[in-house]
């Protein structure tokens, strides 16, 4: 009997878990399961009235070899190249990303003063780095932090930044060197800082690109198939209301929703669910007529704007938009689980737009949507490193492997769920029964 594998989740993890398995020749028998009705999960794209849009803004930031050659090797020609132009909104300027390194477009008197906490931090760092504030503060210092770091992550994270870790910053916050903080204070400059600096998106398709180019030569993809009543011990589930088998369960659902769905867990690993944390967020996709604002993306760390970023969906490529029309993402935080007033959110950010330049008086909507992503992020708190640790530990010894941001429950990026998932189809490729 060949091994039977089911993936849960036909988004960019999955998908990646089941081409890897087929690229490497496994004899196993794979299905993948997904809840909706097409593949893709937040990684997928839609199309409406010539605009086409991803859920949210999703990038392809590649920084390793083989990241590079399955990128080449999904996309070929699809594939748009493109040097970050991002921004951050501060008292009326536009500063170049990262805040940290380009000062020098502030006031003197400000300058001064982030530079000079800079140093202070520099002179004299804190022995104690394991939470967000203490870690930022060690390398910025006060007036960076206050002008920058404490607001833009409070409205990202929806989340007091004093209760949380540390754990996720290295790959997305750069951590500056003191040099380039003062000679960005003081100069332009042409070094790029980050790990996003370079980026690909596909020429055609959105996002979804990725995922149907990963889902070409897949056979057993069931659809409308969410994944209900797992038994550990039988090994055992119900797919779109049916009952499956499997040898190993590989999870891409988010992790919260696989303690629902697991059956009879040990009280600790209950308990463990019980601790992992999330935001939520919204998205508004909208577009309209008339000439884009000049950028990628943009950070908004001030109170009066509602949003925390905004992207320029049809900055990714011509493909996105009719010409003569630009399409937004707009990106709003809230507490875990809750629900916001749309109605006043939309007039908030539209005001906001207004004010920014973005639009005009006379700018005419031409498509809008709302997405709500119940799962944003992960919350690294005190109880997230032990909680996942000990799920993560509990469920490979049942069989069952978690993958993906969602899936694994960590602040990600497309690379890593791709790299990962391919890993790990190369390791249950190697097993026999």
């Amino acid at each position: 009997m060949p091994l039977k594998i089911a993936i849960i989740g036909a988004g960019i993890s999955g998908l990646s878990c089941a081409y890897h398995l087929k690229k490497y020749r496994s004899k196993a028998e794979t299905t993948v399961y997904e809840a909706q009705d097409k593949i893709g999960g937040l990684c997928g794209s839609y199309t409406e009235k010539g605009f086409t849009f991803d859920y949210s803004g999703h990038l392809l930031h590649t920084s390793k070899k083989a990241g590079k050659k399955l990128t080449q090797e999904l996309l070929g020609g699809n594939k748009n190249t493109l040097s970050r132009q991002a921004y951050v909104f501060y008292k009326g300027k536009k500063i170049d990303f990262p805040f940290q390194n380009n000062l020098y477009a502030l006031n003197p008197k400000e300058v001064s003063a982030f530079v000079s906490g800079a140093i202070k931090a520099y002179a004299k760092p804190s022995k104690n780095t394991a939470f967000f504030k203490d870690w930022a503060m060690s390398l910025y210092g006060k007036g960076i932090c206050e002008a920058f770091m404490f607001p833009y992550n409070s409205k990202l994270w929806n989340y007091p930044l004093n209760k949380m870790s540390s754990a996720w910053c290295g790959k997305f916050i750069p951590a500056s060197a003191l040099e380039d903080i003062i000679k960005g204070a003081y100069a332009k400059r042409k070094k790029a800082f980050g790990y996003n600096s370079v980026f690909d998106y596909p020429k055609k398709g959105g996002c979804a690109a990725i995922c149907e180019a990963l889902a070409q030569n897949l056979t057993n993809i069931k659809l409308n198939s969410p994944i209900k009543n797992i038994d550990l011990k039988n090994k055992t589930c119900t797919a779109g209301g049916k009952k499956i088998s499997y040898d190993k369960l590989v999870s891409t659902m988010p992790l919260p929703e696989l303690g629902k769905a697991a059956k009879e867990l040990p009280l600790n690993i209950r308990n463990a669910f019980k601790k992992l944390k999330h935001n939520s967020l919204y998205v508004l996709n909208i577009a309209f007529d008339g000439k884009a604002p000049k950028g990628h993306w943009f950070y908004f760390p001030e109170k009066e704007y509602p949003f925390y970023r905004v992207g320029v969906q049809s900055a990714f490529s011509k493909n996105s938009a009719p010409k003569g029309t630009f399409s937004l993402y707009i990106e709003f935080s809230v507490k875990q689980n809750k629900r916001a007033d749309l109605k006043k959110l939309k007039a908030a950010a539209l005001d906001s737009l207004k004010k920014l330049g973005f639009i005009k008086e006379e700018s005419k909507i031409l498509t809008e949507k709302w997405i709500y992503i119940r799962f944003g992020y992960p919350i690294y708190d005190k109880d997230y490193a032990k909680a996942r640790a000990e799920i993560l530990d509990y469920m490979a010894k049942q069989d069952i492997y978690l993958l993906g941001r969602y899936g694994a429950w960590e602040y990600s990026f497309m690379e890593k769920s791709l790299l990962d998932a391919a890993s790990l189809a190369k390791t249950l490729a190697k097993v026999k029964l």
